[in-house]
């Protein structure tokens, strides 16, 4: 192997396959990443046995082709603290060399034999995104999904697919994110149903594609292959049933008001501040044309905060953990959001037009 590759669009491809390999491992070669140099292109992988990568560098000049396995740490070190715009990079015996101008770097290459398969996307996809509607559906969603939960099937975000409607859902138990979409091209055959891990969808939104970009997507009985761009990311399925959310979701909810997206978080997060372990609420009264949010945090203090809102209803309490709130409001793009109610003992409900709802069950304030 010999080419010479631009470092900076080297240390966007490590910065995503480098994320994949596990720092801590008893499988030293999985901490690696395969270097595969073709005509034209540099691709490289990495994989934790879940969750695998492939990323084409094309911004190359190859002069022997060649395919080795190196440290992905090491690597990515040597890359990102270079200040050359062009690495040159050549293979001899069992070493990596990486030369610039006035440096150069031997890294100990590992057998390419003993490294997992990385899949790629073969064949036409099943359907086919829009990277910037599907990347928001994600970021809607995938917060909420449940973090070690003994119920494998709400660890991940569902999918379900039918016709040109995709929807993605995910809950932890005490909070569930919904968000649909429409696909470009409507997809034939009976709706499907796939509970993908987070943080593969966590790292599909890192990715560096553009908005209208279209992402392939392939399915099979237990994995899932995304394409995006110069990446392409294959990720094994959550196993389980994932519930029914959309008996969750409150049809009663009578009280409505509009709210300011950043007025809202802003308020919440300095509501907030006097929150403690044993008292995780923020207390939500809505009276005629305000709000006002409050806390108290025993041996600490109390806040009281204030926004104008158009509310006629009946005045009402309502609490709420602020986390729960904050983490919808954060990702939120439109300025502004739909928050309704039924009463102080019923879930509250975030809307964005027909496109997401966020459910979060109340807490109880009556010793505060």
């Amino acid at each position: 192997m010999k080419l010479r590759f631009n470092r900076q669009a080297m240390v966007d491809a490590l910065s995503v396959v480098g994320s994949v390999t596990p720092v801590r491992s008893t499988k030293e070669i999985l901490k690696c990443v395969r270097l595969q140099a073709n005509a034209d292109v540099l691709l490289l992988s990495a994989t934790d046995m879940e969750l695998g990568v492939r990323f084409a560098v094309t911004q190359v000049e190859v002069d022997d082709t060649g395919d080795t396995l190196v440290s992905a740490a090491t690597l990515g070190k040597i890359v990102r603290e270079c200040t050359d715009e062009i690495l040159a990079v050549e293979t001899s015996g069992s070493t990596l060399h990486i030369r610039g101008a006035g440096s150069h770097f031997q890294i100990v290459m590992q057998d390419t034999m003993d490294f997992p398969h990385v899949p790629t996307l073969e064949g036409d996809p099943d359907f086919t995104a829009e990277h910037g509607a599907l990347r928001r559906q994600i970021e809607w969603t995938s917060f909420a999904a449940a973090r070690e939960s003994t119920r494998y099937a709400i660890n991940g975000v569902l999918w379900e697919l039918n016709g040109d409607r995709l929807t993605l859902a995910a809950t932890d138990g005490r909070r569930l994110s919904v968000a649909h979409g429409t696909l470009p091209d409507k997809r034939k055959g009976e709706p499907i149903q796939a509970i993908v891990p987070s943080k593969s969808l966590s790292l599909f939104s890192r990715l560096p594609v553009e908005d209208d970009a279209a992402v392939g997507v392939k399915l099979t009985p237990n994995q899932m292959i995304l394409k995006a761009g110069s990446a392409t990311l294959s990720t094994v399925l959550v196993e389980g049933h994932f519930p029914p959310y959309q008996d969750v979701v409150p049809s009663d909810c009578d009280r409505i008001v509009e709210l300011d997206t950043q007025e809202f978080l802003g308020a919440l997060k300095r509501a907030a501040l006097l929150t403690n372990e044993e008292s995780k609420g923020v207390r939500l009264t809505f009276g005629e044309d305000a709000l006002t949010l409050s806390s108290r945090a025993p041996e600490q203090g109390e806040a009281t905060i204030s926004v104008g809102v158009s509310y006629r209803g009946e005045p009402t309490d309502i609490g709420f953990n602020p986390v729960f709130l904050t983490d919808v409001l954060r990702v939120t793009p439109t300025e502004r959001v739909t928050f309704a109610f039924k009463a102080a003992d019923r879930p509250g409900i975030i809307r964005i037009g027909d496109e997401f709802v966020h459910v979060v069950m109340p807490v109880n304030l009556s010793s505060g």
